[in-house]
């Protein structure tokens, strides 16, 4: 397996025995002991697979913390598939949406084989293409169990808006073609012939199929990978059904995602998350973004920044050079602010700073550095300077984060009319 791995351990859990075994395979891996430096890396690197940590307990306080993380975790992944690492079955399991969720002793054999299905799976599409492709987690489902007695070994909950279609006989009906997903029982004796039949026909050429088994089940699991009938998973029915669900709910993502992609539908939603002149995130991203923090925040800060009289420079130099004065106060910006902030290009001259965790001192430190800086400083002969407003939610109590935008944005205002190249502070 060759993969570049990220490694979320803010929770301190023993994951040696995790890591041990990648190590014979050609794998990079990078590891996070924080939230700033997992977004860190998820936002400027490639990454085939997230191994992320759970917590232990789950306080009230806690977990609104973690979900929160996660949210912004899940949306800056996409396709990456994130897997959920625990010591015990019997431990508390968060409701999210993770690809899998493994013990930190499974078994090597076992590890790799989830592993690389998980790769196999997210390797079928364009990263950069589909990374914020939205897909409605509600939309009907429709799972085929073949050769069960009864579907106890699914959780209820991944039932929701789930059509179970229950055959204890082969040959199946026809009736089946607009399935999700296929779920086998490889105890019957039909169960590798059914497999296979179902992967030759082209209409199920994407679909998933899983094999169940359990404990008593060991040589017919050798014979079905010694014979590759075609499925994409082995699954044991007395695993944890929450972790059950998670596996099966990723497969179904991801072959839905699949024919979206394939489809090539809703080309308006493979929105880049970079803009293009600047280099730093977009418009779009950061509304995406803004939704997972809808929650009060506090000692945190919202600056604001306009380029100086742009129109007169994109009048009197044109379109090219215009884009050039974005890209060099763009890089400025990126020079100053800490690796944790989140900078993005809010409208056509207009930039945005998000700062976590910042004093009011430092944040008023960061922007005045970015002003002086561009100011004092010539850009092919052409003077450039920017108005910059600044709102402390340290100094101002705790308020939303729109309400903080909106007092940042009437500050760079007040800026600007006062003649520009300044920084106005909300008191």
């Amino acid at each position: 397996m060759v993969a570049r791995v990220l490694i979320i351990n803010e929770d301190q859990l023993n994951i040696s025995q995790i890591s041990s075994k990648l190590q014979e395979f050609y794998c990079s891996f990078l590891f996070a002991k924080s939230i700033d430096d997992s977004l860190r890396i998820i936002g400027t690197q490639s990454i085939d697979i997230v191994f992320l940590s759970l917590p232990r307990d789950f306080s009230e306080k806690s977990s609104k913390w973690f979900l929160d993380f996660f949210s912004v975790l899940r949306q800056l992944c996409g396709v990456t598939p994130i897997v959920g690492l625990i010591e015990s079955e019997d431990q508390q399991i968060p409701m999210i949406k993770l690809e899998d969720i493994i013990c930190t002793d499974i078994s090597k054999i076992d590890f790799i084989r989830r592993i690389n299905v998980l790769v196999k799976m997210k390797n079928m599409f364009d990263e950069n293409l589909v990374s914020n492709m939205y897909l409605d987690e509600s939309d009907t489902k429709k799972i085929v169990t073949i050769f069960h007695d009864n579907i106890n070994f699914l959780d209820k909950s991944i039932l929701d808006n789930t059509e179970v279609v229950m055959l204890r006989t082969w040959p199946i009906a026809d009736n089946i073609s607009d399935s999700d997903l296929f779920i086998i029982n490889i105890n019957h004796t039909q169960a590798n012939e059914c497999c296979a039949n179902l992967r030759l026909r082209k209409v199920n050429k994407y679909k998933p199929i899983v094999l169940t088994f359990d404990k008593n089940s060991k040589e017919k699991v050798k014979l079905a990978i010694e014979m590759d009938v075609g499925f994409t998973d082995l699954i044991s029915s007395e695993s944890n059904p929450i972790i059950i669900k998670s596996r099966l709910s990723s497969l179904i993502r991801y072959k839905k995602l699949y024919e979206i992609f394939s489809q090539k539908l809703k080309k308006s939603l493979y929105l880049s998350t970079i803009d293009s002149i600047t280099e730093v995130y977009n418009r779009s991203f950061f509304d995406d973004f803004l939704k997972n923090k809808e929650h009060s925040l506090s000692n945190s800060a919202v600056i604001m920044l306009d380029i100086d009289r742009f129109k007169l420079i994109n009048d009197k130099f044109g379109h090219s050079f215009a884009d050039s004065v974005l890209r060099y106060v763009s890089g400025m910006i990126k020079r100053y602010i800490r690796s944790s902030d989140v900078v993005a290009r809010y409208g056509g001259d207009e930039f945005i700073i998000l700062m976590d965790n910042v004093t009011k001192s430092v944040a008023e430190d960061i922007a005045y550095r970015i002003q002086k800086r561009i100011g004092d400083s010539l850009f092919y002969n052409a003077q450039c300077t920017v108005s910059i407003g600044v709102c402390c939610m340290e100094s101002r109590g705790t308020i939303s984060l729109n309400d903080a935008i909106a007092v940042a944005d009437k500050f760079m205002y007040i800026a600007k009319q006062s003649g520009g190249n300044s920084v106005k502070i909300c008191a």
